[in-house]
């Protein structure tokens, strides 16, 4: 089973767990996400895009290409002399660091998947019945995909006033219309983001949520917008290829 837990800075999260564990949600990411060539839900191509990019480094961790903690599985000499085996006291697993703002991304981005994921398996709309439709509520890539999403939370209650969690909570989960922003608006803010202090983080945690949250009304997305298919049009090409000069990510990031 999965579990994050906050990075010393709260510059992100570590999320771990075992092989088994990060194969499954590439695979639940892979299932959920709109690809490019789907000739339906295509305003979700993006967001898609953005989502699997998480995979990138969990896929990589994995492989053995991140860090590899060791974790106690309750074996002791008793237990395997009782079944005549000689096994480790340990297990294997994988680790990789996550930023908070593109987590806070991924799993708004992650509720309207889901939703879609409901809606197609359901053959629906009507969204008060989704949860608890027979095709729905024993679907394995959505459980996959909640359980990621659950034991996120518990790093954000870890950091966060039980009122502030409340907020956050309801910033998290409330109609969206995310799969529209332009990407370079979050870089935007992860780049923000690594310039703070851990304490101005925890000060602005909420305020981070809400403008992710509520991109369309950020001063900030107004104008990448406007920037991003100024450069569109001159260049040919789409918004998502523009690449601004002073978005370029640390090589090193003190997590």
């Amino acid at each position: 089973m999965i579990k994050f837990e906050n990075t010393d800075n709260l510059t992100g999260v570590s999320l771990i767990g075992d092989y088994y564990d990060f194969y499954n949600l590439v695979e639940a990411f892979h299932t959920i996400t709109v690809d490019d060539y789907s000739e339906k839900n295509t305003e979700y191509i993006e967001m898609s895009i953005r989502v699997l990019g998480v995979c990138y480094d969990i896929r990589h961790a994995y492989q053995g290409d991140r860090e590899v903690v060791f974790m106690d599985n309750n074996m002791d000499d008793d237990k395997m002399k009782y079944h005549s085996i000689i096994s480790s006291t340990k297990n294997v697993y994988y680790k990789c660091n996550l930023l908070y703002p593109e987590m806070l991304y991924l799993n708004i981005a992650l509720n309207r998947l889901v939703l879609l994921r409901m809606q197609e398996l359901s053959k629906t709309k009507q969204l008060d019945a989704l949860p608890f439709n027979r095709k729905v509520i024993w679907d394995d890539t959505i459980a996959v995909i909640r359980n990621f999403q659950a034991e996120f939370a518990k790093c954000v209650k870890e950091i966060l006033t039980e009122r502030k969690f409340v907020l956050w909570l309801g910033y998290m989960n409330d109609e969206q219309y995310i799969e529209y922003m332009y990407h370079q608006y979050l870089d935007l803010i992860n780049l923000e983001y690594l310039d703070m202090s851990k304490e101005k983080r925890i000060n602005n945690f909420n305020k981070i949520t809400r403008r992710i949250a509520n991109y369309p009304y950020d001063e900030d997305h107004m104008q990448i917008k406007l920037s991003a298919d100024e450069a569109a049009k001159m260049y040919n090409c789409h918004k998502s290829e523009i690449i601004f000069s002073n978005m370029d990510y640390p090589e090193f990031i003190e997590w």
